[in-house]
């Protein structure tokens, strides 16, 4: 779970790192996806990673954060450092096999264990993290690489 974690942080650097050449405009241009823009996309990996993590952690979030809070790539990787160190501290720290009950925000009661739960995440930021991908390239931009063997190649030794 270390390493799936480590992953997961590595591939959202990777693709904040691919949204700082963008214009304010690029950035939050209405796109047709499933969310408004590049940016809202963004803050939605951010948002239900905070959401998950907070779950997990004993807290009771009731809604996902407000894309107009982040008006730059800057704002993103800022909220997204204190999640990064909750997640680290969580994997290496928690009971995976722990449950942990929620109500969703359309009042649905659920039950898990962190580490179903962290499996489910890290799999939610990467789907995400595709769009993106495709997203930038609609723009002309230039996405990230974020294949998991490249950041295996990344971390080994040559």
């Amino acid at each position: 779970m270390k390493e799936l974690y480590d992953y997961n942080i590595w591939a959202n650097h990777k693709t904040l790192d691919s949204l700082e050449p963008l214009t304010n405009e690029q950035f939050t241009a209405p796109m047709g996806g499933s969310f408004a823009s590049i940016r809202d996309t963004v803050v939605h990996i951010i948002g239900a990673e905070w959401i998950w993590w907070q779950r997990c952690i004993g807290e009771r979030p009731k809604g996902l954060l407000d894309p107009a809070s982040f008006p730059d790539v800057a704002a993103c990787r800022e909220r997204w450092k204190e999640i990064e160190d909750g997640y680290l501290s969580l994997v290496k720290n928690a009971d995976l096999d722990e449950d942990v009950t929620y109500i969703n925000r359309h009042g649905n009661q659920y039950t898990y264990s962190i580490g179903k739960i962290l499996l489910h995440n890290a799999n939610h930021s990467t789907y995400h993290r595709g769009q993106i991908v495709t997203l930038l390239r609609q723009v002309g931009a230039k996405p990230a690489v974020t294949d998991y063997l490249v950041f295996i190649d990344e971390r080994s030794p040559q």
